[in-house]
């Protein structure tokens, strides 16, 4: 289950966030956010360590923490979006689909997503 979703901008400022859960979990949610702009920012300027996923803008698993996994993708401007859920077996190629309704529905709010 998707419990926040976020779109950073390229100098890391937040555009977008919306949180799925009770209001408790909002803030902590944010700042898992925040952390995973350091993820991003590593992998980005540290392309030995992260092999083949730079060519790719789905960035994938960026970080498990406690119950949550934090997933990424950049946008040839630097954009990221992060999604965060709470699904332990989740594939990529769900995030990849998640992800692009999510890009789909912030470009074109007209557009139904399939997923």
């Amino acid at each position: 289950m998707i419990v926040c979703v976020a779109v950073v901008g390229h100098q890391n400022n937040p555009l977008y966030i919306q949180s799925f859960t009770e209001a408790d979990d909002a803030l902590k949610l944010h700042h898992i956010v925040h952390c995973s702009l350091d993820v991003v920012d590593e992998r980005v300027n540290n392309p030995k360590k992260s092999g083949p996923m730079l060519n790719e803008t789905f960035l994938g698993l960026l970080y498990p923490i406690e119950n949550y996994k934090v997933y990424g993708y950049l946008t040839n401007t630097k954009v990221k979006f992060i999604l965060v859920t709470t699904d332990i077996d989740v594939k990529d190629a769900d995030v990849r689909n998640e992800i692009s309704c999510c890009i789909c529905r912030c470009s074109f709010k007209s557009i139904p997503c399939a997923g």
